[in-house]
Formats: structure tokens, C-alpha cells, sequence
């Protein structure tokens, strides 16, 4: 096992292959109150998390919070401020943005589906899924003004053209609305038409085909 110099840092090696299992790991591991999920590409912002774990110690009721990285928060608007996240208001949310009671959790049994994520069948969605899973499983989450890092890779989900990846974000929509996942489809189409290529190819994206 890999050692650090640092007392307050644990390399655990996996033998198990996958985004998704690794975060799974570190929460049925984590032994502090608060988790974060941070990808390998990201520079976290020690004030960004400490205010984010602030606004989560001044309400008990939240299970999970939100923040945004550094310069994708909306300068106006709802979203500009502190929001309650639903299905339909927390897609925009990446692990990297995500703070979690880790016992709150683990107790409502909510784990990353590793059929989603990077190294799985369907590479994209994970974070989403999860956000998903953790409301239908009676955890409030909130999102706020606040930056606890920049993402400096690009990520998966900003590729709108791999056929494979267009596929993977219908399986989201499935695994989250069930049978409610074809309207939903629809209306993410219209929404991100632009980013798929035009009205004929948000068409094809919400048809499957």
C-alpha cells in the first residue's frame, strides 16, 4: 500500500475497476462527518469547503449540499442563490461540487450505482444518479453561492456528439424518472438542442434513435 507523509491521509488500493466503486469505498469508509468527492483534475478551495460545510452545520435537516466550481455559477437568477435541489433543478451538480452527511447516507442506504460512471458500462450520470437516489431516499439537499474548487480537465459530460455517451444519458434519464423517463427525455432534448446538434438532433436523442 502506498504510504504518505501525511497522518491525515490513507491510500487504499482497489482491486475493483471503476469511478463509481471507488466513491462507494470512500463512503463506507469515510470516518468523518462530512464526505467530498473530489475528481484527480480538480484544485479544491479550502474556503469554499469550509463555507460549504458551515451552511450544512447551520441546518441538520440537509443531508447532501451543493456548490458550484469556480465560474459556472450564474451571476443572476434563481440559481444565483441558495436553492432547494429537486430531480429537475440538480442535474448541473458534479461530485466535485458535492458534499455529503456521511452517516446520514449510509444510513438511508444510498451507495454510486457502479453500472454509471467512468470504467462502466454507461460513463456518465453517476454523480446525477446518486443526487437522484439520495432524494428519493428522504435526504434534502440544498445549493449555494460557493466554490470549493476548479475543474481544470474537461469533463465527459461536456461531449455531446459520442453516440455512446448520447446513449448513456438516456440510461440516466431512465434509471431516475422511470416511466416518466420519456417525457423527461423530450424535454431535455429541447433544452440542450443546441449542445446535441440542432432540432433534428435533439429529435433523435429523444426518440433513441
Amino acid at each position: 500500500m502506498p504510504q504518505s507523509t501525511r497522518p491525515d491521509l490513507c491510500y487504499i488500493p482497489l482491486a475493483t475497476a471503476g469511478l463509481s466503486d471507488s466513491r462507494n469505498s470512500a463512503l463506507a469508509r469515510c470516518g468523518t462527518p462530512l464526505l467530498v468527492f473530489a475528481d484527480d483534475d480538480m484544485d479544491l478551495d479550502t474556503g469554499g469547503l469550509l463555507a460549504l460545510a458551515a451552511e450544512i452545520a447551520r441546518a441538520p435537516d440537509l443531508g447532501f449540499a451543493a456548490g458550484w466550481r469556480t465560474g459556472r455559477k450564474p451571476a443572476s437568477g434563481r440559481r444565483a442563490g441558495r436553492y432547494a435541489l429537486r430531480k429537475l433543478t440538480a442535474g448541473r451538480v458534479c461530485a466535485p461540487e458535492l458534499m455529503v452527511r456521511a452517516d446520514a447516507v449510509r444510513r438511508a442506504g444510498v451507495t454510486f450505482d457502479t453500472g454509471f460512471g467512468i470504467g462502466a458500462k454507461h460513463p456518465v450520470g453517476e454523480d446525477y444518479i446518486f443526487v437522484c437516489d439520495m432524494l428519493d431516499a428522504g435526504l434534502r439537499g440544498d445549493a449555494f453561492p460557493i466554490a470549493p474548487g476548479t475543474h481544470q480537465g474537461q469533463s465527459t459530460g461536456g461531449n455531446w456528439q459520442d453516440k455512446h455517451l448520447l446513449a448513456a444519458r438516456r440510461a440516466v434519464i431512465a434509471r431516475c424518472f422511470g416511466a416518466a423517463a420519456p417525457l423527461v427525455r423530450l424535454a431535455y432534448a429541447l433544452r440542450h438542442r443546441k449542445s446535441l446538434g440542432g432540432w433534428a438532433a435533439a429529435w433523435r436523442f429523444s426518440a433513441g434513435a
